[in-house]
């Protein structure tokens, strides 16, 4: 059981009485302490909005929570919109190479580096937007952002049930490990290769997959057909295999209810069924 001792005049400052909160988060230190900095050491938060309904025909492109890829840390497909379109959060304006962080449910990791073709554009309000100080790679820093022991701050810092939520200032106390600029500029090369050699082969399977299914409607155009042996512990696939599964599963309380009903009997339950 976790404990904690603590003067009620510091939980009082703070604002929170939560004791996760004020327990030190454990991720972090396992870095070496002489390379562990806040944020506000290493970037700062642009703060600067422009409004694209003031230009409604203006076309723009807008980033919202959704266009970042939780997996890869990736913005993809943006959206192509002009200023009457714009919504209400379609406010700050994003720079090449700046990080965005999604401040609602930041645990999900929606970071991203803006990329030069979005230089310029805007991006919700539901980001935190930071800019890289001199001698910060913006692709370290997106890195280690992204890491679990970051993540396990944003958790501590976010307030709300539902839809848990950090402010700009929670991004900037958060701690991180920052090494020496070469050492930046070295790990940010290995992710991005690593990153690349990832998009490569799921391109790769997504092309054997699309050519397996063209290649199967062509040949059941043309009554050509042949029977391809499925890969062993892919699971049930066949008509017998399914109609096998099924019969070894137990039936759910909903389908006892009606067996019971149609056999004019409400006293027994059907073996593997729920009787509540």
């Amino acid at each position: 059981m976790k404990t904690l001792v603590a003067k009620s005049k510091a939980l009082k400052l703070a604002g929170r009485w939560d004791i996760d909160f004020h327990l030190s988060p454990e991720g972090i230190v396992k870095f070496p302490k002489d390379i562990v900095v806040p944020v506000s050491q290493v970037a700062q938060v642009s703060k600067s909005k422009r409004d694209p309904t003031r230009r409604p025909d203006e076309p723009f492109q807008y980033i919202d929570i959704a266009s970042v890829d939780v997996t890869t840390g990736a913005i993809q497909n943006p959206q192509d919109l002009t200023g009457k379109e714009a919504p209400s959060r379609a406010r700050k304006v994003v720079r090449a190479y700046d990080i965005i962080i999604s401040t609602c449910r930041p645990t999900r990791g929606a970071i991203a580096v803006v990329p030069e073709a979005l230089h310029g554009h805007i991006c919700s309000t539901g980001f935190s937007v930071i800019r890289c100080r001199a001698n910060v790679n913006p692709f370290y820093l997106h890195f280690v952002l992204r890491l679990d022991s970051t993540l396990e701050q944003f958790r501590k810092w976010g307030t709300g049930s539902s839809y848990p939520a950090i402010l700009d200032e929670d991004v900037e106390k958060t701690r991180v490990p920052v090494p020496a600029a070469d050492v930046q500029d070295r790990i940010a090369r290995i992710v991005h290769a690593a990153t690349i050699e990832r998009d490569r082969a799921i391109a790769a399977a997504n092309d054997r997959w699309r050519k397996a299914i063209n290649g199967t409607v062509v040949a059941l155009q043309t009554k050509a057909l042949t029977a391809d042996p499925v890969t062993p512990g892919t699971g049930a696939v066949t008509t017998a295999e399914i109609a096998a599964r099924i019969a070894t599963l137990p039936l759910v309380v909903e389908d006892a209810a009606w067996l019971r009903k149609k056999m004019g009997s409400s006293s027994r339950t059907p073996t593997g069924a729920s009787s509540h």
